[in-house]
């Protein structure tokens, strides 16, 4: 198990419950989760990205009524993406070294098209702007 060095994750009882199921555990260091974890790598910039564009359709929509854009916002994150953003981390790439180099380019790739995905839908204007 691969986890970042937030206080709470390093308490004597986490490691306990994890190695109580035969987890081994590795501790991204201070700093380098933006490196080496794939939320922030990968997977957080378009789910925020989506998120705010979710937000932004519901305000124009009058802002009322059930919200389901965090939910509808992880729903647009592909399994591909996901998938890569380990393998961008080194986390499950083979052993060979043979993916090390193809995950930066395609999950790059991914992203910038979901970016552009999205702004198309959102137009020029990121302020909220309803017809």
């Amino acid at each position: 198990m691969l986890y970042d060095s937030f206080r709470g994750h390093l308490e004597e009882s986490v490691k306990a419950k994890f190695k109580q199921h035969n987890f081994q555990l590795a501790v991204i260091s201070e700093g380098l989760t933006s490196v080496y974890q794939p939320l922030d790598v990968s997977i957080n910039k378009p789910f925020k990205d989506n998120l705010r564009k979710e937000w932004h359709e519901w305000m124009c929509k009058g802002g009322s009524g059930v919200t389901e854009e965090v939910k509808q916002s992880w729903n647009a994150i592909s399994d591909q993406i996901i998938f890569n953003s380990f393998k961008k981390c080194s986390i499950s790439n083979l052993l060979d070294g043979s993916e090390d180099n193809m995950v930066y380019e395609e999950i790059d790739r991914l992203i910038a098209e979901y970016e552009k995905e999205n702004l198309e839908e959102l137009g020029d204007n990121v302020e909220i702007v309803c017809n």
